[in-house]
């Protein structure tokens, strides 16, 4: 995997309104490209899956997958007041949702069909977050609320079905 997915060009992971806005250099360094690349062939799998068992009629159009964040520089990471430990930072980490899904129906579908991810989570009923890294995903499934300014995540209790 040397080049990113067709689906979700090198550019949807470092686009930033408030990068843009800031002046801030958000370009994914070097050394991180291939993180870049593992996570844009993890989310290319997806899309796929999702088309291909969402999708009945052959002929309406695809759904796609909308990034909402990528790669996070550390000047973009904090002047958004992302965590200092954001795995976004390190290129392994995506926010994105699906049009037609809700975040929840997305997280119970990756649970379901599409492992391999290293943490995911369902932040305030808006979109979804997942990390996918090289060596050993944990796996893990967190929703996030806000409650009194402060957010605060726990395990996430899967539908039963």
């Amino acid at each position: 995997m040397e080049h990113f997915a067709p689906n979700f060009p090198r550019r949807e992971f470092e686009a930033s309104q408030t990068a843009v806005r800031r002046d801030i250099d958000n370009t994914i360094p070097q050394e991180l490209l291939p993180n870049a690349i593992r996570l844009s062939w993890w989310l290319q799998e997806l899309r796929n899956k999702i088309n291909r068992i969402y999708r009945t009629d052959s002929k309406a159009r695809e759904l796609p997958i909308i990034v909402t964040s990528g790669y996070r520089c550390p000047d973009l990471n904090k002047a958004i007041g992302g965590s200092t430990s954001s795995q976004h930072m390190k290129a392994q980490a995506v926010d994105f949702g699906v049009p037609g899904m809700t975040p929840r129906e997305l997280v119970d579908f990756i649970v379901k069909h599409h492992p391999g991810y290293d943490q995911m989570i369902e932040e305030f009923g808006r979109w979804v977050h997942v990390s996918v890294v090289a060596d050993s995903p944990r796996g893990e499934v967190l929703v996030a609320r806000k409650s009194g300014g402060k957010t605060s995540y726990s395990p996430l209790k899967q539908n039963s079905k």
